[in-house]
């Protein structure tokens, strides 16, 4: 697994406040009688906002409430269509459906929702050109061929990519740039480059602070770059602290197979290894049986292992502790990424491990095989 997080840009959370109101009309055309719903997408997932029925012929008219009365994004859902908008009080949007289409409608009178359909149809369309070139290789056992898609494919892929940086970067002051941002390719969980992608969110932030001072969205953009920060700032200080002196540790306290929770302050008087790992890492098993020649030679002697899974499933994570015969303390939470564990040490990639010495201090950040053995050893001897 690689790349865990990069950034956790939390979705863009409306709850309307305020009077203010955007028109917004149009039609349906292959949805007559239909219902559309007006939803948000909030930090506990997907709001109801409004809904209309479609006459006849598909056509449908609603006011919108704005939050605090700034520019609100909403995702209108009709059958199979979805449209998303970023409307303005006083906007007056019209929509129109395009059936069987990628981009699938059209719209007129909000100059934000021209932008989000805009970045929204260059990655669709990036997608579809993705995924005809994956049939494409499945299809095929010639061996210059399949050279000739993977590298056609790669070509495709950071073409895809340069236009949504490019948007970014062209749009910085619109709130589409901030939809932007979030938008991925299937697989993707950076937006480009990993951590240096936050140059691009900072960019963001300052453009849109200028035009959209008093957004929501706004807020929550520099709350999750002040976030990102923060978990930077912990990495630095370890890098920093393991060059001069052990540095002290963030608690965790996350549940076990048996659903008890297990403190990794507890070990504190033992060496010990709190070690990141995934069920879908394909060393996995390779990995723990390396721990298990170190666990078994020192655990009598005061060393233990608190293992973290960065997985989501726990049947999965549960039948691969058993049939490995794990004999450390193994915890999950099943909130993958987004594991609180994971993000107090700045996990990017697994396996990833930190070495404490007795006092409860970091004293070696990834260290595997005979430099892990020989450490632990030397700590143990003290």
């Amino acid at each position: 697994m690689k790349k865990i997080f990069i950034l956790a840009l939390a979705a863009f959370g409306v709850v309307a406040c305020a009077s203010d109101k955007a028109n917004i009309s149009g039609d349906f055309a292959a949805n007559p009688n239909t219902t559309v719903y007006v939803e948000s997408v909030g930090e506990g997932g997907i709001n109801h906002v409004d809904s209309v029925q479609t006459n006849s012929a598909g056509r449908f008219s609603l006011r919108l409430p704005l939050l605090d009365g700034q520019a609100t994004l909403y995702t209108l859902r009709c059958g199979e269509q979805v449209v998303p908008l970023i409307v303005s009080a006083g906007e007056k949007v019209k929509v129109g459906s395009v059936p069987g289409l990628v981009d699938g409608y059209t719209v007129s009178g909000s100059e934000e929702s021209l932008l989000v359909k805009e970045i929204k149809n260059i990655m669709g369309f990036g997608a579809l050109r993705l995924d005809s070139l994956r049939t494409l290789y499945n299809q095929t056992s010639s061996k210059s061929v399949l050279q000739h898609i993977n590298k056609e494919f790669s070509k495709e892929y950071y073409a895809i990519k340069r236009q949504q940086i490019e948007f970014i970067v062209k749009n910085a002051g619109s709130l589409a740039a901030i939809y932007a941002l979030n938008q991925r390719l299937p697989g993707d969980e950076s937006l480009f480059n990993g951590h240096n992608d936050i140059v691009y969110y900072r960019l963001v932030a300052d453009s849109v602070e200028k035009t959209y001072p008093k957004s929501p969205y706004l807020t929550q953009l520099k709350a999750d770059i002040a976030r990102y920060d923060q978990q930077m700032a912990l990495i630095d200080k370890l890098d920093k602290a393991l060059e001069q002196e052990p540095a002290a540790f963030p608690e965790v306290a996350l549940p076990d197979m048996y659903g008890k929770t297990q403190s990794l302050t507890a070990l504190q008087g033992m060496v010990f290894l709190l070690d990141f790992w995934s069920v879908a890492d394909q060393n996995a098993a390779f990995h723990n049986a390396e721990l298990k020649k170190v666990y078994e030679k020192h655990n009598h002697a005061g060393f233990e292992i608190y293992q973290v899974s960065v997985d989501t499933s726990k049947p999965v994570w549960v039948e691969v502790v058993q049939r490995q015969r794990l004999p450390w303390i193994t915890v999950c939470d099943f909130q993958g990424a987004a594991s609180n564990a994971v993000k107090l040490y700045g996990v990017r990639s697994v396996p990833q491990n930190f070495l404490f010495d007795a006092e409860g201090n970091i004293v070696a950040r990834n260290i595997f095989g005979d430099k892990l053995a020989a450490k632990v050893a030397e700590l143990i001897k003290k």
